[in-house]
């Protein structure tokens, strides 16, 4: 390929889902993508580092949330010495056409009218990366010749939670088939019809585009949102946000794929896996001498073909077969390897309970750092908070709890009602209710502090804003009142 064509290859890596049928270890705050499930680099890592031998980090973009932009940034920025892909957060959630064609408009504007988009889920797991690198090769070849490919996967039994796609005629020297159509999520008497037909494989959510043709097929197809995109500047982001606001949330799969002619698919033998249960994560991680995928400390005893987990202390098993036991801080789950897929309806009793557990963990990282919950009981909350260097909170307050603050480790620049204070390791200081107060790092090491928070409530929704770095939920209003008390802590001398 010259140096022409592959810059003007793009991948748009989307990462915005909130996976549930991974929990305890995934959760709305911190989803599969961001989990580190067969090694040391997490799906998303994973994900844009296999991708580097067709599109060079610097032309990678990652379509994620505004709730995740801060954690996407930070797996970036530590996986990569230089130049790191572009994290494009998505203003409000519209599904997979709209992200689309926000990256495939910043394709156009950087790479020009040859512009190929390589689409890819972020949490998906491929073991065989000689032959995707081969066979994304081949899609961008077809993708140069107009065609919308997407990638098919063999099936290897009757799957009722895939879509389908049923191949036509042969393309590209029997290296691709026309799409003949596709087909929803089926039962199971139609799935094992899929199976025995041998032309149908399973819609395995990456695509090929051509940037210019996808514009030119969407006006056609789905004008709503391709005409908002077409024209835009994908880097205004006041302009993207009108655009996210006014469109519909709709699939690519829905807009284009299923309704354009010119769908391509490559049967993909890549070893692919969505890693869409423990069951799934099971099957294709390495195993001991009697099927166990051990994570931890594991004592076992007549235990066979189960998935243990744990990081925080000891699993102790016996006479356990066919099991998932996954252990986490603040929750444990047990439950069968082949009713793994049925995780979803504990997560959905959580949420329905409005229970803490659905979605965070005890730790929860933001955009200045994390805090971890140490203990939690009647009228007090111990939180262990990490404030990363040249970070700050919000300048905030709360009605109903006082907070005391002791410096572990680093230097502290605290606003404390009209005071301006530093405290350095071992010095502590008391922040009563309502009081207008805000914490920050101007050191080069992390701050760490143990917050001992008092009171009769204890959420953290008895947060009021005033100024916040970060952009979360601060009333104009609120900003003009105390406009010209909050710069100080944010000039504080570095040491």
């Amino acid at each position: 390929m010259s140096k022409q064509n592959i810059s003007a290859v793009f991948a748009a890596i989307l990462a915005g889902g909130s996976g549930t049928r991974l929990w305890p270890l995934s959760r709305q705050s911190w989803p599969k993508q961001l989990l580190a499930l067969t090694g040391d680099n997490t799906l998303l890592q994973e994900t844009s580092r296999r991708t580097l031998g067709i599109v060079s980090a610097d032309r990678q973009m990652i379509v994620t949330s505004t709730d995740y932009a801060h954690q996407v940034e930070a797996q970036m920025s530590a996986f990569f010495p230089a130049a790191i892909p572009v994290v494009m957060a998505e203003p409000c959630g519209r599904n997979t056409a709209p992200a689309i064609f926000w990256a495939a408009r910043a394709a156009l504007q950087q790479g020009g009218d040859g512009a190929i988009v390589v689409v890819l889920p972020s949490d998906h797991l491929i073991t065989k990366e000689d032959i995707y690198q081969s066979q994304l090769q081949a899609a961008v070849d077809l993708a140069r010749k107009g065609y919308f490919v997407t990638f098919g996967i063999k099936p290897t039994h009757p799957e009722t939670g895939y879509g389908y796609i049923e191949a036509g005629c042969g393309i590209a020297g029997g290296k691709a088939f026309v799409v003949k159509r596709f087909v929803e999520k089926p039962d199971r008497v139609k799935a094992e019809t899929y199976l025995e037909a041998g032309t149908f494989t399973w819609n395995s959510g990456m695509f090929v585009l051509p940037a210019k043709a996808l514009f030119a097929e969407g006006k056609k197809l789905c004008p709503e949102v391709a005409a908002a995109f077409e024209k835009i500047d994908a880097h205004d982001m006041d302009v993207v946000k009108k655009v996210f606001e006014t469109v519909p949330s709709i699939s690519i799969d829905y807009a284009i794929m299923e309704k354009t002619k010119k769908a391509a698919v490559i049967s993909a033998c890549f070893g692919w896996s969505d890693v869409g249960s423990w069951q799934s994560l099971h099957a294709i991680s390495n195993k001991d001498a009697n099927g166990n995928v051990i994570v931890g400390d594991h004592i076992a005893i007549d235990t066979k073909n189960s998935l243990i987990y744990s990081r925080n202390r000891t699993i102790a098993t016996l006479g356990v077969d066919d099991m998932a036991i996954i252990d986490t801080p603040d929750a444990l789950m047990i439950c069968p390897l082949s009713e793994s897929q049925r995780v979803k309806e504990i997560v959905d009793k959580l949420k329905l309970d409005q229970r803490r557990e659905f979605a965070e963990h005890l730790t929860v990282y933001r955009p200045w750092g994390s805090y971890t919950i140490l203990e939690n009981g009647p009228r007090y909350k111990i939180k262990r908070i990490i404030v990363q260097p040249g970070k700050r909170l919000s300048l905030q307050r709360h009605a109903h709890r006082s907070e005391h603050w002791v410096v572990v480790s680093g230097t502290a620049a605290i606003r404390n009602g009209d005071d301006e204070i530093y405290l350095r390791e071992n010095h502590s200081t008391y922040i009563q209710a309502t009081q207008l107060h805000r914490l920050a790092n101007p050191g080069r090491i992390p701050l760490q502090i143990i917050e001992i928070q008092v009171g009769g409530y204890l959420e953290e929704d008895d947060i009021e804003r005033f100024d916040d770095d970060f952009g979360r939920g601060v009333p104009k209003a609120d900003t003009e009142k105390v406009k010209g008390r909050t710069e100080s802590v944010s000039r504080a001398r570095k040491g």
